[in-house]
């Protein structure tokens, strides 16, 4: 008798299934700027042809506004401090910041030549992914003199695959 039930639930339980359902009709839909924008990066720091961090994970996500012109940026506290909403062009995939609020220590960050190239970067575990560049002055403020201190850096790297073998942490 159990059987008869078991038969029974997998014949309706076939049944159910849509024969013209298949992943390619799935379509991703992204936010504003997640098509090629966003996503988890591991970058290296180097000001003055020094290395300051590398591996260091930094995230660029869309923002509530979901406009496709802005999207944030943000260190996690993991090297300098970076949290900032900055300017974007999903269009070239470029990005850029003129004097923008840095939220983990209250200064201010210019970002040029923010560029994401796809299939531009290899992992060191050599897998092809997306890399990013871009330039950042953290315009900090000298605890001594008061004064105006900038450091500029040269920040590039690939995004994260999500790949065991690419994983820094």
């Amino acid at each position: 008798m159990k059987l008869r039930y078991i038969l029974l639930a997998m014949v309706v339980a076939l049944g159910a299934c849509d024969p013209n359902d298949t992943i390619k009709d799935y379509k991703t839909e992204y936010t504003s700027v997640g098509g090629m924008l966003a996503g988890e990066w591991y970058v290296t720091y180097t000001v003055d042809g020094d290395i300051w961090a590398s591996n260091s994970k930094i995230s660029t996500f869309n923002t509530a506004a979901d406009n496709g012109t802005e999207m944030w940026i943000d260190d996690d506290d993991n090297f300098w401090g970076l949290k900032s909403v900055i300017k974007c062009n999903t269009g070239n995939n470029t990005f850029s910041a003129e004097a923008a609020d840095e939220l983990y220590y209250g200064i201010t960050v210019d970002i040029k030549n923010g560029k994401v190239l796809p299939g531009a970067g290899t992992t060191a575990a050599g897998n092809v992914t997306d890399s990013i560049y871009f330039e950042i002055t953290y315009n900090d403020i000298d605890p001594d003199t008061g004064e105006l201190d900038p450091t500029t850096a040269i920040v590039a790297g690939v995004r994260r695959t999500g790949f065991l073998e690419d994983e820094h942490e």
